[in-house]
Formats: structure tokens, C-alpha cells, sequence
């Protein structure tokens, strides 16, 4: 979970109003209560083009699998999403976090056919393969 202290501290760093900055902490400490589970999705792939809510997959991904969630966007600076769920929280990090990199292909396109597929030896195996087993067949 994000560690709200340390958001506090930057809220109270870079914002030169200090009553503002105390009322924001004020409104994180109470979003905590209600949500025990918090992540801050700043640097997230969640907002929409404007950055101004989330994107609709988003939206409907947590309609789906967040359980009781909620958006907070503090002053179009931070967002953070809160879970009463520990399961559902975990499951958004590792969906929407960017956790969970895609890696890339080799370029090649795999294909489950049994003479040309990617479980396949390369084509430059074959012959010493090939080569081998004539061994065998003249001994």
C-alpha cells in the first residue's frame, strides 16, 4: 500500500500554503480510515487523456473486480484508490500498476503446428541432427 506518510510530507514540501497542505493531510488521514487500503496512482497508466479522472477500462475493472473502491483526486496533483479489500487492492497494483511488464517477442509468430512451431529446433539445428542420426544408421 502506498505509505501515506511519505505523500503527506510531499504535499507539505511543495505546497507553499500551509493551511492548504494541512487541510489535504487532514483529507488523506480521513480517506485511510475509511479506505484501509490505499495506493497512490500518480505515475499509474489509470488517467484518462485529460488526467483529470480514470480511464474508462478503468472504471469498469474496478466495477467488476474492486469490490467497495473509491477514486480520490486531490487538487489534479495526486490520485489515490482506496479498497476495503486487501485481495482486490493487490489484484488492481499488479493490473494497473504497471507491476507486470509485458516482455517482448522474438519477432516470430508462434504457431502450435506441429512441423512449424515455436517448440521447433531452428532450421540450422536440423541438419547436424540429421547428421547424427546418419552416423548412427552406417556404424
Amino acid at each position: 500500500m502506498t505509505d501515506l506518510t511519505s505523500l503527506k510530507e510531499i504535499i507539505r514540501q511543495t505546497w507553499r500554503d500551509d493551511e492548504m497542505a494541512s487541510a489535504a493531510s487532514y483529507g488523506i488521514d480521513a480517506y485511510a480510515k475509511r479506505w484501509p487500503f490505499v495506493y497512490m496512482v500518480n505515475d499509474w497508466d489509470v488517467w484518462s487523456e485529460q488526467g483529470k479522472s480514470l480511464r474508462p477500462e478503468v472504471v469498469t475493472w474496478l466495477e467488476q473486480h474492486g469490490g467497495a473502491c473509491d477514486f480520490y483526486h486531490l487538487l489534479d496533483a495526486w490520485g489515490l484508490v482506496g479498497f476495503k479489500n486487501a485481495k482486490a487492492a493487490s489484484h488492481f497494483k499488479l493490473r494497473w500498476s504497471g507491476v507486470l511488464k509485458a516482455v517482448p517477442s522474438s519477432g516470430e509468430a508462434w504457431t502450435p503446428h506441429p512441423h512449424n512451431s515455436s517448440f521447433a529446433p531452428a532450421p540450422y539445428e536440423e541438419p547436424a541432427l540429421r547428421a547424427r542420426s546418419a552416423q548412427r544408421a552406417v556404424r
